[in-house]
């Protein structure tokens, strides 16, 4: 986004094209589970634009205001910090982060598991058996 471009002349579609957030990615994270232990996080962002940068700002702090309480134990609260920072007429973006996100091996192969699962179909069968072909050797 460039200050020479008018909001009426930005194309929403396209950025949402360019960062595909659909449920299936929050589906993804959600069985990832993951954990924020803690996390000290501070953005400075500035574009040229003062409107542009105030609809950044909002647009992240939002996103974050949304995605934390579903990331963060209920003990951990006091541990979590953000910060965003808006610098007008300036193109600027600086990110700090520290933080300790907690994360099982088993989650991530479960994820992995059932995205290449996705692809086939539940109740596939070979083609040359049939379901009660064999019924009667067991009687």
């Amino acid at each position: 986004m460039y200050s020479s471009k008018k909001i009426e002349e930005m194309d929403f579609n396209k950025l949402k094209q360019t960062i595909p957030i659909n449920m299936e990615t929050f589906k993804i994270i959600k069985n990832l589970k993951l954990k924020i232990e803690s996390l000290n996080l501070q953005i400075n962002i500035g574009i040229e634009d003062a409107i542009y940068t105030s609809y950044s700002v909002a647009t992240i702090a939002s996103i974050l205001s949304i995605l934390l309480p579903h990331l963060v134990k209920e003990q951990d609260i006091k541990k979590v910090k953000y910060e965003i920072n808006p610098i007008y007429n300036t193109l600027t973006f600086n990110l700090k982060l520290d933080s300790i996100i907690s994360l099982k091996i088993v989650h991530i192969i479960y994820v992995i598991y059932n995205l290449v699962k996705k692809g086939r179909d539940k109740n596939e069968r070979t083609s040359n058996r049939r379901s009660y072909a064999y019924s009667h050797e067991f009687n």
